[in-house]
């Protein structure tokens, strides 16, 4: 993603305007929720105000987001999908594996990490992701031979 770490100030008072909004609470119950005041939530949701780490959070959680999933798929992928997808089990799942995912490849390459290219993160994702589907559909498979579902 080609965005500028200046404008993650921008992205993320979007993100917590759009998250408070659909939540269909008023400012004030968000407020009353993450224990500040209103006027310090109107400006940080219109971005006249930065929020610290644990106000973003806080904010995310009283709108029925998860905070910190939410957080990281807006810094990786974008506001969108982070909105679209907090709290589900592929958010879920993508949290995880983000944050256990750097320290297996650290450890199973060991001297070789120097020798990883930034050029071959595109295929091998799309690696893992068949790898994924296939694993899914052969549980699918697997249940639906013994009469249940995953």
């Amino acid at each position: 993603m080609d965005q500028s770490p200046s404008d993650l100030p921008a992205r993320v008072a979007r993100l917590l305007e759009r998250a408070v909004r659909e939540s269909g609470k008023s400012n004030s119950e968000i407020a009353r929720l993450t224990g500040m005041k209103r006027d310090s939530l109107r400006r940080s949701l219109a971005g006249d105000r930065p929020v610290t780490l644990n106000e973003l959070l806080a904010i995310l959680d009283a709108a029925e987001h998860a905070g910190e999933e939410t957080l990281l798929l807006l810094q990786l992928i974008g506001e969108d999908f982070a909105l679209g997808q907090s709290g589900t089990g592929p958010a879920r799942f993508l949290g995880e594996l983000l944050r256990r995912a750097p320290i297996e490849i650290v450890e199973q390459l060991g001297d070789n990490i120097d020798e990883l290219r930034p050029r071959w993160a595109n295929g091998t994702a799309k690696l893992l992701a068949r790898t994924l589907q296939q694993h899914i559909a052969e549980l699918n498979r697997r249940s639906d031979a013994i009469g249940e579902r995953v």
